[in-house]
């Protein structure tokens, strides 16, 4: 008789790294998107309380931002198949980034980024205080709680949420059909993060 084999089947990738950025680094692109932030209103989307920039992020903060998205890209390249790719083929990705700011008692309402593959979050500032926790929804919640919710498996990591609380120059990749949200905030100053959206083009032949 064998011994049982457990399976852990159907995973959802949630890829985190600190990246080795200084302090200098940081309080240059949180320079950058206040400066956009004092020209622009910015837009409404799962925001309460904060300001989300426009999508044109890496136009206008393109040379500062670039380290981080080169670093993105290669997290999200490192962290897939393509079964329509050739040999030594990359697909490459579109790319659409944002500005997100973030004063005391903003949070984020839960939601997805439909029509990507991998949404990436960077944390360019994050004063200390209570609360900020990203959070994610577990994506086979509807079965879980169907029947006894008080049970959880044993060793399987995660479920219903997963609570991530930031660091500065944390950067976050995960599925962009994984629904997230940012708990309120308390504390002082602003928090300043890049959210980053990569979605698949077709092969280039």
């Amino acid at each position: 008789m064998t011994e049982p084999q457990k399976i852990l089947a159907f995973a959802t990738p949630v890829i985190s790294v600190v990246l080795d950025h200084d302090a200098g680094f940081n309080a240059e692109l949180a320079r950058v998107i206040r400066a956009r932030r004092d020209v622009s209103e910015g837009v409404m989307r799962s925001n309460v309380g904060g300001w989300h920039s426009d999508t044109r992020l890496l136009h206008w903060a393109g040379e500062q931002v670039a380290p981080v998205i080169r670093r993105m890209v290669e997290l999200a390249d490192a962290n897939i198949v393509d079964t329509q790719a050739l040999p030594g083929e990359r697909r490459g990705w579109l790319l659409e980034a944002w500005a997100n700011i973030n004063p005391p008692g903003s949070a984020n309402a839960p939601h997805v980024h439909g029509g990507s593959f991998w949404s990436g979050v960077y944390y360019v500032a994050v004063p200390e205080g209570e609360g900020g926790e990203i959070t994610f929804d577990d994506p086979r919640l509807p079965m879980i709680e169907m029947h006894a919710p008080m049970l959880r498996f044993r060793d399987s990591g995660g479920e219903r949420v997963l609570r991530i609380k930031p660091v500065a120059s944390q950067l976050l990749l995960f599925p962009a059909w994984l629904r997230h949200a940012v708990e309120p905030w308390q504390g002082e100053g602003e928090r300043i993060s890049i959210a980053v959206n990569l979605t698949a083009p077709p092969l280039k032949r």
